[in-house]
């Protein structure tokens, strides 16, 4: 073999041997990310760009409506995050997926 082929064949292994050691890095701290557990300060503390999807997600998952109805993402925008953060800031330590009842109650009205 000759200097190249060696000095490639190193570099390879090096790029391998690094990409090996990230992934095992960040597969330890990877956590399930979903609002299933998140808190009503958590949401709030969220950038307001992402509270509409949150809020649709936690509205919609696990539902079974008749007919396939479900709370459209335009409802969700201009109603339930408002509404949302409004019964957050009076209970910021329940959990976003519990309060899922009151806010489906109040969307209702």
């Amino acid at each position: 073999m000759n200097k190249f082929s060696l000095s490639t064949a190193g570099i390879l292994v090096a790029a391998l041997l690094t990409s090996v050691s990230v992934n095992a890095a960040t597969k330890d701290a990877k956590a399930d990310v979903t609002p299933k557990s998140m808190s009503c300060q958590e949401f709030i503390d969220l950038n307001p760009q992402t509270m509409a999807p949150v809020a649709f997600w936690v509205l919609n998952e696990d539902e079974d409506f008749k007919g396939g109805d479900y709370v459209t993402f335009d409802e969700t925008v201009t109603t339930a995050v408002p509404l949302t953060v409004e019964i957050c800031k009076k209970h910021p330590q329940s959990e976003l997926a519990k309060i899922k009842d009151e806010i489906k109650k109040e969307l209702s009205k």
